[in-house]
């Protein structure tokens, strides 16, 4: 019995070890995150990750304990023995697995996997790309390598072998105590309500939750709990939160500020993949990088304070057409059901006599896309298979054989249309052969390359257009799906992460507004009402979009990220990290009372938006 006990222990021993190396590979290799945090604060993440790491050890022995139990109470052992150490290896590969692609995943999206990463594994091609930017050749490396030596080193000292005859009282009374205390390692001790994980979530440095988060469990838990039935953001009573939002929005007046010479133009609404407002020089960004659009902005209408509703393309497209801002763990548009519910603008402006067509060179059955976009009514959709592309990377064909597609097509379409070009060169991981005006080998000079690229493609099809009958009554809304942590290697939550172009550019726009700056806040959810005001079509609808030419409006922006939200007004700029309960960012210094106002109007956002995203019909 002695010789059974300390194998169990010894195998405790094992896991608790190995998690403890994969949190160290995954500290290093965001080392970048851990300048100016003090090492204590840092090595705090060990001690926070105990609990989860036992929990998850006690998860992992389940199976090889009801085994090991099976083996001492019959003669013939040694086929349980051989299943207990193939379950084993095999355990120890998928946590490798589990392991290092969080540490990928977090160095791209700043998560470890959630429900949108899962939902990519029905796209493994686009799964795998999506995290390229990452070394995966040196991953699979560290893979083989630390597989070969974890198996070594379980097969030395770990490996069960032979087990000798065992009193039965003896065996009953350890079966017994090892399920009574591996059901409680599971659930993580005694106490009211199990583990879960605001118990690593200690700093307001996210690099060291999620390093004390672990992997396999975290990954355990979204699986066996994918579908989100009850709101997790619950702040207040249903009343107080409704009547914080309703203030929030409220307008005294229609003031709207009529920017164009026509109330029916064509519309060309150009998203460019992860372009973020940091690249432009004309928004206090990096010269060079796009100097296209900061000419661009000189005879347009740009926009200094709008910001993405969230960080992936999908969550984009849905802000821009249905003003249902992104959420926190999952994305509606792969919920087929739930968005039939929403306002649409696509469906809104063909309504109205709108032509509406959707430009892309990639895979749109990704995300779910091409059903949403079919449901929104586009008359005409181009993706990857029903045109002929000739240079392509792995999101699709080059920025400018897309552009060229547009003049081509547009031509044949009735006026007025509303077009969506959604670009794909900068997308990660920016390996796109295109001219290479920063010259390093850095990831961030990589991606100003295919940015400096996409600025470029965008310059040439405006000149291009200028050729073509309907350039002069079109009204071009250049701006981006989503921003994205480069150039500067932001944080996943931080506000300039956040943060994307928005300029407004054509012959129908009013002479006394080419050259002139907006300075209101707003985000992706607002286009459509500002689309609509100007068109002179009703938009009471779309609740959730303000009216930016509206002087009287509302100003304010909100984003979600994994599992907390952004609010940026004209007084401060709030992040609240949901996990750790507290605001782990704030701009300004402002007294406890306007803090917490502002605070809980972010806070009775997410509760409402989460509330309706809920209710919607499955």
């Amino acid at each position: 019995m002695k010789r059974v006990i300390i194998l169990t222990l010894r195998l405790l021993i094992f896991w608790m070890v190995f998690f403890a190396i994969q949190q160290t590979l995954f500290l290093l290799y965001n080392r970048a995150e851990l300048k100016g945090i003090p090492f204590g604060h840092v090595m705090l993440s060990y001690y926070y990750a105990i609990g989860m790491n036992i929990s998850t050890a006690c998860y992992l022995m389940a199976l090889p304990a009801i085994f090991l139990i099976a083996a001492i109470f019959i003669k013939k052992k040694s086929g349980l023995i051989y299943i207990i150490h193939t379950v084993n290896i095999i355990l120890i590969i998928g946590y490798l697995l589990i392991a290092l692609f969080d540490i990928g995943l977090y160095s791209v999206w700043g998560t470890k996997i959630n429900s949108k990463a899962i939902a990519y594994i029905m796209f493994p091609k686009e799964a795998i790309i999506s995290v390229k930017a990452v070394p995966y050749w040196a991953f699979i490396m560290i893979m083989v390598a630390e597989a070969t030596a974890a198996i070594f080193v379980y097969k030395r000292y770990f490996r069960p072998g032979y087990v000798a005859k065992i009193k039965f009282l003896y065996k009953a009374i350890f079966s017994f105590v090892l399920l009574v205390i591996l059901f409680v390692g599971m659930r993580g001790g005694l106490q009211k309500y199990p583990i879960n994980r605001s118990w690593v979530y200690y700093s307001k440095y996210p690099v060291l939750n999620y390093a004390s988060m672990n992997g396999f469990w975290n990954f355990m838990e979204i699986v066996m709990n994918p579908d989100i039935k009850e709101n997790p953001y619950k702040y207040f009573s249903k009343e107080k939160a409704e009547a914080i939002v309703k203030k929030m929005h409220e307008t005294t007046a229609d003031s709207t500020k009529f920017i164009l010479t026509t109330s029916r133009p064509n519309i060309v609404l150009i998203l460019m993949e992860s372009v973020s407002a940091e690249n432009m020089a004309s928004l206090n960004g990096i010269k060079g990088v796009m100097p296209g659009l900061d000419s661009l902005s000189k005879d347009g209408l740009l926009f200094t304070d709008f910001y993405a509703n969230g960080f992936r393309t999908e969550q984009g497209i849905m802000s821009y057409i249905t003003s249902f801002p992104a959420q926190p763990k999952t994305t509606i548009m792969r919920k087929i059901g739930k968005y039939y519910k929403l306002p649409n603008l696509t469906r809104t402006l063909g309504e109205n006599g709108y032509s509406i067509n959707y430009y892309y060179s990639g895979n749109l059955e990704f995300a779910n896309t091409d059903a949403f976009l079919k449901y929104s009514g586009f008359t005409h959709i181009f993706d990857k298979d029903n045109y002929e592309w000739k240079r392509t990377t792995e999101w699709g064909a080059y920025d400018e054989e897309l552009f060229a597609c547009h003049l081509k097509e547009a031509e044949k379409d009735s006026q007025p249309f509303f077009s969506i070009i959604m670009t794909s060169t900068s997308h990660e991981e920016f390996d796109a052969d295109v001219e290479k005006v920063f010259t390093s080998n850095s990831t961030a000079d990589k991606y100003k390359n295919t940015v400096h690229y996409t600025d470029k493609c965008v310059s040439d099809y405006l000149k291009s257009a200028k050729s073509k009958p309907w350039y002069n009554n079109t009204i071009f809304i250049i701006t981006a799906d989503h921003a994205h942590k480069y150039p500067n290697d932001r944080s996943y939550n931080a506000p300039e992460r956040h943060r994307i172009p928005l300029l407004f550019y054509g012959n129908v726009l009013k002479k006394e507004l080419k050259g002139k700056e907006n300075h209101r806040i707003g985000s992706q959810i607002d286009l459509a009402a500002m689309i609509l005001a100007q068109l002179k079509i009703p938009y009471s609808t779309f609740t959730r979009s303000k009216n930016m030419f509206n002087v009287l409006s509302p100003e304010f922006a909100y984003y979600t990220f994994d599992n907390g939200f952004g609010i940026i007004t004209p007084k401060q700029i709030l992040v609240y990290d949901h996990n750790l309960g507290q605001v782990v960012y704030r701009k300004n210094k402002l007294s406890a009372a306007e803090d917490e106002e502002i605070l809980n109007e972010g806070k009775a956002y997410l509760q409402v938006m989460f509330e309706e995203y809920i209710g919607f019909i499955n």
